[in-house]
């Protein structure tokens, strides 16, 4: 089969994947509703409601405000909805103007985007949504999205200029596009190596590896320590587990200075793109990096066959859960995606306000600022494990463990991804094009052209 043929096949799949397991599950006409009257939690609050004011340049009196019900549509599922919804009940029943939060989950975000065509524009469109930022982009193309600018500066209902010095650059920027603030934050996650510091420090490494030279020396050193026994079989293990994991892709290509973008448009044929996927290629041939069958590789990590693997932020407790099976007592971290630079790249959903009436994105607008104060933050930090957007909830999430509190230390580094509503596609390209170079062994130059070919196709670039 020619390799265009093939990378069409695995995107497009991907999208038809998503889409029936939306229909079949949770169709469109039935969403996951959950109305905050119906989550059990304390009396309302007896705050009493502020004098009604004209807020400047957002042309509504808080008056209007006062019994208004207000949608927010979501892709997360389990533990995650559920705190969703909670706290859309806890600011439903405690706000002093009455506003009133319902929550429709989606089940996944390519469920809340079909959610979101399906409807029609600008009818019966939720006033919110908890989105990745290049979908906000997709549905900004359509004028479907208010700017949060004015709500922003504004003296009464935005943000102080302490609360704005409390967000991360790293993180504030993925939502802002040539001045134009599309999104909030909401929480975040990266993609990060997970190391096995004990081993490293018997093999002679006293710290992580701060370059691809120090990593290639680490990687190898914990193969050529599987060769020195009389077993053959277990030869390949030892260094990096390899994987097609899209955010794993691109953390390598950032770090040899590369990326998927020129200028504005998509350009995967970059010869630091080519330096990146020779470096991880020669790992391979040289027999510090390896390809697992497994779905995942906690406990190649644990039992030492690995002293790298890949993994997320929401990944951390299933790698801690297989260090309790092996009762290894290693000690294991986190680290950057080693090359020319340190790398770790961040992600994950914002809320954004569609477009609808001048009360109903101020209503909106609240409880996305509610939703972002530190002591919220913090709340969503300690129960998802992924990273609050604000740095004072850093220090208030409860009980963390090291390896999220390694990952904490990273913030201020976190680089961005492409600003692009195209990214969506070039995302799964991005991670099917890895995988298929290392089963496939393709030519690298061969691999870039095909990936920047499909992009271009599934995006009419």
């Amino acid at each position: 089969m020619p390799l265009k043929r093939l990378f069409l096949i695995l995107t497009l799949s991907a999208f038809l994947l998503a889409s029936c397991v939306e229909i079949v599950y949770l169709p469109l006409s039935t969403p996951t509703v959950m109305a905050a009257d119906t989550t059990p939690l304390p009396s309302p609050s007896n705050t009493p409601a502020p004098v009604p004011t004209q807020a400047p340049d957002l042309g509504v009196s808080t008056e209007a405000l006062r019994g208004l019900t207000v949608s927010l549509w979501h892709g997360l599922d389990g533990s995650q909805a559920s705190l969703l919804a909670q706290m859309a009940a806890e600011f439903s029943l405690t706000n002093p103007w009455g506003i009133t939060v319902k929550v429709t989950g989606w089940q996944n975000l390519s469920g809340l985007e079909e959610a979101v065509r399906s409807s029609q524009t600008g009818q019966g469109l939720p006033e919110m949504a908890l989105a990745l930022p290049e979908q906000a982009l997709v549905w900004d193309e359509k004028s479907l999205l208010v700017p949060l600018n004015p709500y922003l500066s504004n003296p009464e209902f935005g943000f102080t200029q302490a609360d704005l010095n409390d967000f991360p650059a790293s993180l504030w920027r993925q939502d802002e596009v040539d001045g134009r603030r599309l999104g909030l934050p909401a929480v975040r996650s990266a993609r990060l190596l997970f190391y096995n510091l004990t081993w490293a420090r018997e093999l002679g490494f006293e710290n992580p590896p701060q370059t691809a030279e120090e990593f290639r020396k680490q990687a190898c050193a914990a193969n050529a320590a599987f060769r020195l026994d009389s077993d053959e079989t277990n030869d390949g293990y030892g260094g990096l587990v390899l994987d097609g994991d899209p955010w794993t892709a691109y953390s390598w290509l950032r770090a040899f200075g590369g990326d998927v973008t020129t200028e504005g448009t998509f350009d995967f044929v970059r010869d630091e793109n080519q330096a990146a996927l020779g470096f991880l290629s020669e790992l391979r041939q040289d027999g510090c990096a390896w390809l697992a069958t497994d779905l995942t590789s906690y406990h190649h990590l644990a039992a030492r066959r690995s002293l790298f693997i890949s993994g997320s932020l929401s990944e951390i407790a299933a790698q801690n859960a297989a260090w309790r099976v092996s009762a290894t007592t290693d000690e294991w971290t986190v680290v950057p995606f080693p090359g020319l630079s340190r790398v770790v790249v961040a992600y994950g959903p914002s809320f954004v306000l569609f477009e609808s009436s001048p009360a109903r994105q101020l209503a909106g607008w609240l409880f996305m600022r509610w939703a972002l104060t530190a002591e919220n933050q913090a709340r969503w930090a300690s129960e998802s494990g992924f990273l609050p957007v604000r740095a004072s909830a850093l220090e208030m999430v409860a009980n963390p463990a090291p390896q999220w509190r390694a990952a904490a230390d990273l913030v201020p580094q976190m680089g961005n991804y492409p600003q692009l509503a195209g990214w969506r596609v070039a995302r799964r390209v991005l991670g099917d094009g890895l995988q298929a170079f290392f089963v496939l062994d393709l030519r690298i130059e061969n691999v870039l052209a095909e990936m920047q070919k499909t992009v271009e196709e599934v995006n009419g670039q």
